[in-house]
């Protein structure tokens, strides 16, 4: 029984066997990626049940009645704010740490003068947020009338 072997005769003149056979594995992964994106999209709208509520829109409140629609509330942009200023903490951290482990290796004055820079941008926005009364938890900020 004889091994069907690719040769760059069997391709064509000048195409190197190796840059096909990389081209038809990043076709089957791109073929796969789409499929594993789009085939439970297209499964949960064939196989999802079509019920229509008036509770489905409903907002829930700790199994109290509810009275408007989900669609209807409002949430302050106090919270948005607050998750922002969390974020310039955690992006802090995420920067911080690599050049810290490093920093023993010798990054010298401009490395220094770089993670400085970070720290001082980072610090403005913590003062822009402190300017603009995101740290104040002001009682009317967390009423839920």
């Amino acid at each position: 029984m004889e091994h069907a072997t690719v040769t760059a005769a069997s391709i064509g003149p000048g195409v190197d066997p190796s840059i096909v056979a990389d081209g038809f594995m990043m076709a089957a992964l791109l073929t796969m990626g789409t499929l594993f994106a789009v085939v439970p999209i297209i499964l949960a709208m064939i196989i999802s049940p079509r019920e229509t509520s008036p509770k489905l829109g409903a907002i829930y409140e700790c199994g109290m009645e509810t009275y408007g629609r989900a669609r209807d509330a409002r949430f302050g942009v106090f919270y948005y704010l607050y998750a922002l200023l969390f974020i310039v903490f955690e992006v802090d951290v995420l920067y911080l740490l690599p050049i810290v482990r490093i920093y023993r290796q010798g990054v010298g004055l401009t490395g220094f003068l770089e993670m400085l820079f970070f720290v001082a941008v980072l610090f403005l926005a913590v003062v822009y947020a402190w300017k603009k009364g995101v740290l104040k938890w002001e009682q009317e900020a967390l009423s839920l009338r």
